[in-house]
C-alpha cells in the first residue's frame, strides 16, 4: 500500500514537473526568439545565420549548464531584451572599429565577424566578472540596487525596440504596417478570449500574434515568404573567431569595449535579481544570491565561448513553471528540450520573417518590458496635468524616467551609471533623515493592561520573547533592503513579533515587497505575527498587500497588539483574561478579615454592564469604587464617543476602578468602558461613608490597599519610562509612557 502511494506521488510529481516545463516553454518562447529579432533589427538581415545559432545555444546550453552547476531549479533562464540589447550594442560598436560601414548595411560581413569576436570575448569577461562577484560573496550589494534602476533600464530598452520597429517600417510597404496592426490587435484581444475559454489559457498571446502576422503578410501581399534552408555547423562558435582579434589593435578594442562589458555584467545581474525577487515575494522561493551569481556567470561563460548571447533568470518562464507545479530539475530539462525542438522545427521560417512580423515582434517585446506602474503614472500626468505627486513613489518614477531617457539617447552604459549614481544620492539623503527602526522588546514596551505584580514579574523575565518593530516615515527602495535584514536581527528567544505601521507615511513597490517578505518569513519560522495600525497609516497601499497574507493577527493599535502577545506569554487565551475572580480575592479587599469582607459586600450594589457600555464618563460625578468580578474595563481618554477614544489602561477581574472617588470625591477624570460583559460590585460614596462608621479598621485597610495599588502602578510605569530613556530611538505607545490616569 505504501509503495503504491509513493509511486502515485512520484508520478504526480513528474507530471507536474513536465507540465511546468511545457508551460514555461510556451509562455516564454517569444523571449527565446528575441536574439533573432534583435540581430535583424540592429545588425541587419546578414546576421540571420549567426542569430539562429546564438538562439539555439542560448536556449539549450545555458539552461543545461545552470542545472549542471546546481542553480535554483525553479528559476529558469532565458535571453532577455535589456542584456541582449547591451550585447548587440557591443557588437555594433566593436565591429565599426574596423572601418566605416558598407553602404546600406549596419556592418559589412568582415565587420560583423570582428564585432561578434570582440563582443563575445567581452561577454565572456562580463560573465567571469559575475562569477567572481558571486565567489567573493558580494551579491548582497547588488541586491540593494533599487528596482527603480532596473525599470528605468528596461523602459529605455523598450524605447529602443520601438525605434527599431519604426526603422523597419519606415521605408517598407504599407502592407507591413497593416500586419503590425493585426498583430497588436490580436495580442490585446486574446487575453479577453482566454478569460472566457479556459482551454485557450496555455496559448501564448505572443505566439498567436506571430501567426496572425504571418497570415496578414500573406493576405495583404498575396504571397508567403518561402522558408530558408538552414545548415547547422560549428562555424559560428565564438572561440573560433578569437584568434582573428590578434591581428587587430587589441588594446584599442578593450579600451572601447570594457565599459560596455562592465555595463553588460551589471544589466545581467539586475535582470536576474528582478526575477529572484519576483519569485521570492510571490511564492516564497528563497535563493542564495551569491550561489546564483556563480551559476549565472559560469553558464554564460560557456554561452560566450560557444557563440551564444546573454541569458538571465526569466520572470515569465519561472512564474509559469512554478504555477504549473515545476519545482525541480525535470521541469528545467523539459523546458530546454522542448525549446530546442521548437527552434529546430521552425528555424527555416524564423530566418524568413517578413518585415512586418519582425517589427510587430519588436513592439510586443517592448510592451512586455515596460514597467506598468510607470505607464500608469504617465497616464495620470496626462489626465491631471500635474507633473508631481506626493510620496516616494513619485520620486522613484522620475528617477526611472531620467534613466530611461539617458538609456534611449545615450545608451545603456550611461543609463546604468546614471541610475546607480542618482539612486545612491537619493538613498543617502533620505536615510540621513529617516532610518528604519530597530527591534525593541517588552522591557521597553508594555500594553496599557494593568496587571498584578506576579504577572508583571513574569513578563519581565520573558521580555525577549516578544519583538516590537515600529516603522516610521517612508518605506521605499532606499531602505527596503535594510528592512529585510531585520528578520535575522530578531532575538533568538522571540516567539512573537508585533509590527506597527501606523506611522508609515507612504510606500513604494519595493517597500511593500520588503515588508510582505518580512511578515511572511517571520510567520514561516513559527512566530506569532501581530500587525497593528494598518487602518491608521496614510499608506493605504499596505492594506491590500498585507490583508491577504495568511496567518496574520491584526490589532487596531500597538497597545492591543502588545496585550495580545502578553496574554500568549502568560499562557492564557484572550477569552480566559475575563474569567471570573471571586469577590473575596479582589485587590481592594486584600488583608481584610472574613467579617470585614462580609460587611463591605453587604454595603455594595451588584451591577452588570453590557459590552461596549460605559461604567461612567469623564466629568461625571463620582459614584463610587467598582470591584470587578468578571469582564474587563478599559479607561479611555476623551468624552462620550467610546469608539474613537484611546485607551489609557485596562483592568480585569480581581481589580478595581474608580478609586479616586474614595480619595477626593471629585469628578471623573476619564471614561470607563466595558470591553465585554462586566459583573462588578459598586461601593458608592454613602456605602464608603457608612464603612468608616461601622468598621473603621476595614475602611483603613481599604485606604492602605488603594495606596499600595497606586504605588505599584506608578512603579511599573516608571520602570518602562526608564527603559525607554536608555534607548532614545524607542517611542512608547501614545507618546511617553505615564502612569494610568486616576478615575
Amino acid at each position: 500500500m505504501g509503495d503504491d502511494l509513493a509511486a502515485k506521488q512520484l508520478t504526480f510529481s513528474a507530471r507536474a514537473e513536465l507540465q511546468g516545463g511545457i508551460e514555461s516553454t510556451l509562455l516564454g518562447f517569444s523571449a527565446s526568439m528575441g536574439p533573432i529579432l534583435l540581430f535583424v533589427g540592429i545588425l541587419g538581415s546578414q546576421s540571420l545565420a549567426a542569430a539562429l545559432w546564438a538562439t539555439l545555444v542560448t536556449a539549450t546550453v545555458v539552461p543545461a549548464a545552470g542545472l549542471l552547476f546546481k542553480g535554483q531549479p525553479a528559476i529558469l533562464p532565458s535571453a532577455r531584451s535589456a542584456s541582449l540589447t547591451a550585447y548587440l550594442a557591443l557588437v555594433l560598436l566593436l565591429g565599426n572599429t574596423a572601418g566605416p560601414s558598407t553602404a546600406g548595411l549596419p556592418l559589412s560581413a568582415q565587420q560583423l565577424l570582428l564585432g561578434l569576436a570582440a563582443a563575445s570575448l567581452l561577454f565572456a569577461a562580463a560573465s567571469a566578472l559575475i562569477l567572481l562577484i558571486g565567489v567573493l560573496r558580494l551579491g548582497g550589494v547588488f541586491k540593494m540596487i533599487p528596482n527603480t534602476v532596473t525599470s528605468g533600464v528596461m523602459n529605455g530598452t523598450a524605447a529602443m525596440l520601438v525605434w527599431l520597429a519604426a526603422k523597419q517600417l519606415l521605408h517598407s510597404a504599407g502592407t507591413h504596417t497593416l500586419a503590425v496592426g493585426a498583430m497588436l490587435l490580436s495580442f490585446i484581444l486574446l487575453p479577453m478570449v482566454q478569460r472566457r475559454v479556459r482551454a485557450l489559457r496555455l496559448v501564448p498571446a505572443v505566439i498567436v500574434a506571430l501567426l496572425v502576422g504571418w497570415a496578414a503578410e500573406w493576405a495583404f501581399s498575396g504571397s508567403m515568404p518561402a522558408g530558408a534552408t538552414v545548415a547547422y555547423d560549428l562555424s559560428w562558435v565564438a572561440i573560433r573567431f578569437w584568434p582573428a582579434l590578434l591581428q587587430q589593435p587589441l588594446g584599442h578594442l578593450l579600451a572601447v569595449g570594457l565599459p560596455g562589458a562592465v555595463t553588460l555584467a551589471l544589466v545581467m545581474i539586475l535582470e536576474s535579481i528582478t526575477a529572484y525577487n519576483t519569485m521570492e515575494t510571490r511564492f516564497g522561493v528563497r535563493s542564495n544570491i551569491n550561489r546564483e551569481l556563480v551559476v549565472l556567470g559560469g553558464a554564460n561563460l560557456v554561452s560566450a565561448a560557444l557563440g551564444g548571447v546573454p541569458s538571465t533568470a526569466s520572470s515569465i518562464r519561472s512564474v509559469a513553471n512554478w504555477r504549473a507545479g515545476g519545482r525541480g530539475r525535470i521541469a528545467g530539462l523539459a523546458s530546454l528540450a522542448l525549446t530546442g525542438v521548437l527552434l529546430l522545427l521552425s528555424d527555416s521560417w524564423l530566418l524568413a520573417l517578413p518585415v512586418g512580423v519582425v517589427a510587430g515582434m519588436l513592439l510586443l517585446q517592448a510592451s512586455l518590458m515596460v514597467d506598468m506602474s510607470n505607464a500608469k503614472r504617465v497616464l495620470t500626468v496626462v489626465k491631471t496635468r500635474r507633473l508631481t505627486q506626493d510620496g516616494s513613489a513619485d520620486q522613484g518614477f522620475w528617477l526611472s524616467a531620467v534613466i530611461s531617457v539617458v538609456g534611449f539617447f545615450g545608451g545603456l552604459i550611461w543609463a546604468c551609471f546614471t541610475g546607480v549614481g542618482l539612486s545612491a544620492l537619493v538613498v543617502l539623503r533620505r536615510l540621513s533623515l529617516n532610518l528604519t527602526a530597530q527591534w525593541a522588546y517588552l522591557d521597553q514596551y508594555r500594553s496599557h493592561r494593568i496587571r498584578p505584580a506576579h504577572e508583571n514579574a513574569g513578563l519581565a523575565q520573558l521580555s525577549r520573547r516578544v519583538g516590537v518593530l515600529r516603522l516610521t516615515g517612508h518605506l521605499f527602495f532606499g531602505n527596503s533592503a535594510r528592512l529585510s535584514q531585520l528578520v535575522d536581527e530578531l532575538h533568538e528567544e522571540s516567539v512573537a513579533a508585533v509590527i506597527d505601521v501606523s506611522r508609515v507615511r507612504d510606500v513604494d513597490s519595493s517597500g511593500v515587497a520588503a515588508l510582505v517578505w518580512v511578515v511572511r518569513t517571520l510567520a514561516e519560522r513559527g512566530l506569532t505575527v501581530v500587525l497593528t495600525g494598518l487602518k491608521s497609516t496614510p499608506a493605504t497601499q499596505l492594506q491590500g498587500a498585507l490583508r491577504v497574507l495568511p496567518g496574520l493577527n491584526f490589532c487596531i493599535d500597538l497597545d492591543h497588539g502588545l496585550e495580545r502577545c502578553e496574554e500568549q506569554l502568560l499562557g492564557s487565551q484572550q477569552a480566559a483574561t475575563s474569567a471570573a475572580v471571586p469577590l473575596e480575592h479582589n485587590q481592594l479587599l486584600q488583608d481584610l478579615s472574613v467579617e470585614d469582607i462580609t460587611a463591605v459586600i453587604g454595603l455594595g450594589t451588584w451591577r452588570e454592564v453590557a459590552p461596549g457600555a460605559a461604567l461612567f464618563y469623564r466629568n461625571d460625578e463620582a459614584d463610587g469604587v467598582w470591584l470587578l468580578v468578571e469582564g474587563r474595563v478599559s479607561i479611555l481618554a476623551g468624552g462620550q464617543d467610546l469608539a474613537t477614544a484611546s485607551r489609557l489602561a485596562t483592568f480585569g477581574p480581581g481589580q478595581f476602578v474608580g478609586e479616586m472617588s474614595y480619595v477626593d470625591g471629585g469628578q471623573r477624570s476619564a471614561t470607563a468602558r466595558a470591553d465585554g460583559t462586566v459583573r462588578a460590585l459598586l461601593l458608592n460614596r454613602e456605602a464608603l461613608a457608612s464603612l468608616f462608621d461601622i468598621q473603621p479598621a476595614a475602611a483603613l485597610s481599604l485606604t492602605r490597599n488603594i495606596a499600595r495599588e497606586l504605588s505599584h502602578r506608578l512603579r511599573n510605569s516608571s520602570a518602562l519610562l526608564a527603559a525607554a530613556d536608555r534607548d532614545e530611538s524607542v517611542i512608547s505607545p501614545n507618546g511617553p509612557r505615564s502612569a494610568p490616569q486616576p478615575t
